[in-house]
């Protein structure tokens, strides 16, 4: 079995956080199960502005497409925490995509009966919250807290520098006791916090689960991947998920020049 487990981080900018996150999935993952942790080509320059999120989702799509064409994959990871493309690539896949927010907000549910979600920084709560309730989870949501980081990219430094890591870590705890305090049972945290306090051993916030969120993406992975071989069916047909037409994906890959289309 195979998993494209897709960050949108940059593959040189961030190699701390997607070299943890390949540990933290490794040490999980079942034998002859392979999981490959992906970042982008440029990524996570300030990815809590929509705009320049959808710079790094194009080339998530580019990579699902490639997939689709060429197969070789059980399931596609979209393991960046505001779920981009998620109804495009379940639109275009016939194999299983799993979400970060939406994976993570469905278990912390059968864990709890509130959750709290910890961002990096202010600007990502209001997009956390819309999410969410995008879901149909609004009313389980106790809690949106922030930590206090602009600059993404300097995330990463977590993983080599071990005060600034110290900083983070304080930081994450601080949030989620803000989100405790407001009823939240379950945490989970977006981005590279969560899996520096993976690789730390940290796993609760005073007497609440914390998420091993990359750990837990990958074994959903592999559990719905399975389940595909096991039924052949993975995702509805029926309404949202419904997939274009042989004859209209031709049409719209000759007009964009997308080649991944062109053969329907």
């Amino acid at each position: 079995m195979k998993i494209w487990f897709q960050l949108l981080s940059s593959e040189t900018g961030m190699k701390g956080f997607l070299s943890t996150a390949q540990r933290l999935v490794d040490r999980a993952i079942a034998p002859g199960t392979a999981v490959e942790v992906r970042g982008t080509t440029h990524g996570v320059l300030g990815d809590q502005y929509r705009l320049f999120c959808n710079y790094d989702s194009r080339e998530v799509i580019d990579n699902a497409l490639r997939i689709r064409e060429e197969g070789g994959y059980d399931a596609f990871v979209i393991a960046n925490s505001m779920d981009p493309v998620l109804v495009e690539l379940r639109e275009m896949l016939d194999i299983p995509v799993l979400a970060f927010m939406e994976a993570c907000s469905l278990t912390a549910c059968t864990m709890g009966d509130r959750f709290g979600v910890i961002g990096v920084n202010r600007k990502l709560m209001a997009w956390y919250r819309s999410i969410v309730c995008s879901y149909g989870l609004g009313s389980r949501l106790a809690a949106v807290e922030p930590m206090d980081v602009n600059d993404t990219r300097s995330l990463d430094l977590g993983f080599t520098d071990p005060a600034f890591g110290d900083m983070l870590q304080e930081q994450v705890v601080e949030a989620g006791r803000r989100a405790i305090a407001k009823g939240a049972e379950v945490l989970f945290v977006g981005g590279p916090p969560g899996a520096l306090m993976a690789s730390r051993g940290i796993f609760a916030i005073d007497t609440a689960p914390l998420l091993d969120t990359y750990t837990l993406l990958a074994k959903l992975a592999e559990t719905m991947a399975t389940m595909h071989r096991l039924t052949g069916v993975c995702v509805s047909r029926h309404l949202l998920y419904e997939s274009p037409a042989p004859e209209l994906t031709r049409k719209v890959g000759a007009a964009y020049g997308v080649s991944a289309l062109r053969n329907g």
